[in-house]
C-alpha cells in the first residue's frame, strides 16, 4: 500500500519550481475514483538538499530540545515515505501507509513557539521534526487534532539552515489524510492553533484565518466567462475567455492563496488518482496551477 502512495506522492507533493524565492503554495486536487491527491510548488532561494527517505513502522524516535537534549520520545505506529532537507534525518513533505500526508510551507515573521520548561520538556518537538511525528503517529486529520494538545513545539535550530548552526525554521503546516480532509496548523504566540481547510489549499504568512478572510476581496471572481456588457447604448464585449477572473492576482506573493482557490476548485475533473497526480505535478512543474473549466 505505501509503495502505491509513495509514487502518488513523490511525483506530486515534491515537485519543485525554479524561482529563486521565499514561497510555497498547495493544492489538493479529488479524482472522480475517489483519490485525493496533493501537489505543491517549493520556491526556495537555495538548494534544499532533499533526499527520499523511508521510516519504518516500530522505529524510536525523538523530538529536539534547543540546547541539544532530548524532548519527546515516540515509536514509530506507521511506515513512512517523503522528502527530507538539509540532510537532515526527518521527513518534511511525505507521506504515510494509512494515506495521511503532511506539508512544510514557510511561516515568516508569526511563526512563534512554547518555550521550553521542566514541565514540557518531555512533551517537545522542534519544528522541522512536526511532519515525521505527525506521519509516524496518526490516520487521520481528526486523530491529529487531537494529538497536538499533547506536544509543544520548541524553538530548536535546523542543522544547515542558514549557517552550518542553523537558526530555527518559521514553518506551518497542512496535512490531509486519505478521504481529502485537510488541517492547517500554525505555531502562532506559543500555541498550535488548528484551522480546517476545506479548500485544501496553503500557502505562507500570514495566519491561515487571514487568508480565508481575505478570499471575501475577491467574491465578485467566477470561473463563467462574461462575454459582453451594455454601457448606456453601447456594448462592451470581452476580448476572450477568462473574463470572469479578471482582477485575480497573478504574482508569487502568499496572499496569491485567492488564485490556489479559484484555480483548484475550478480544475477539470480528473477520473482517476493517476490522473490527478499528472494534473498536480504538471502544474506545480510550471508555477501554475491545473487547467480550469472556463
Amino acid at each position: 500500500m505505501i509503495r502505491k502512495l509513495a509514487v502518488t506522492a513523490l511525483i506530486a507533493a515534491f515537485a519543485s519550481a525554479s524561482i529563486p524565492a521565499v514561497a510555497c503554495t498547495g493544492i489538493s486536487l479529488k479524482a472522480k475514483d475517489g483519490a485525493a491527491i496533493r501537489g505543491r510548488t517549493l520556491e526556495f532561494g537555495f538548494p534544499m538538499q532533499s533526499n527520499v527517505i523511508v521510516i519504518p513502522a516500530g522505529k524510536e524516535m525523538s523530538g529536539t530540545l534547543p540546547d541539544g537534549g532530548k524532548g519527546l520520545v515516540y515509536t514509530s505506529r506507521y511506515a513512512v515515505v517523503g522528502a527530507n532537507a538539509l540532510k537532515l534525518p526527518v521527513i518534511l513533505d511525505g507521506i504515510n501507509d494509512q494515506g495521511l500526508s503532511v506539508g512544510l510551507f514557510y511561516f515568516p515573521n508569526y511563526a512563534k513557539y512554547t518555550d521550553v520548561t521542566p514541565e514540557n520538556a518531555k512533551h517537545a518537538i522542534a519544528p522541522h521534526e512536526f511532519g515525521l511525528w505527525v506521519l509516524a503517529n496518526f490516520a487521520s486529520v481528526d486523530e491529529v487534532k487531537e494529538g497536538v494538545k499533547d506536544i509543544v513545539v520548541v524553538p530548536t535550530s535546523a542543522r544547515g539552515l542558514g549557517s552550518p548552526q542553523g537558526i530555527v525554521a518559521g514553518a506551518h503546516f497542512f496535512i490531509q489524510d486519505k478521504s481529502g480532509k485537510s488541517i492547517a496548523v500554525e505555531p502562532v504566540d506559543g500555541t498550535l492553533k488548528v484551522h480546517d481547510a476545506p479548500l485544501g489549499i496553503m500557502t505562507n504568512a500570514p495566519t491561515y484565518d487571514w487568508h480565508m478572510t481575505n478570499l471575501a476581496n475577491y467574491i465578485n471572481l467566477s470561473v463563467n466567462d462574461i462575454e459582453s456588457i451594455k454601457l448606456g447604448a453601447q456594448k462592451i464585449s470581452a476580448f476572450g475567455a477568462g473574463g470572469g477572473l479578471l482582477g485575480l492576482p497573478g504574482n508569487f506573493t502568499p496572499p496569491c492563496f485567492v488564485r490556489a482557490a479559484i484555480y483548484s476548485q475550478s480544475a477539470a475533473p480528473n477520473a482517476t488518482a493517476d490522473d490527478a497526480v499528472l494534473s498536480a505535478s504538471i502544474s506545480s512543474t510550471s508555477s501554475t496551477f491545473p487547467k480550469a473549466r472556463w
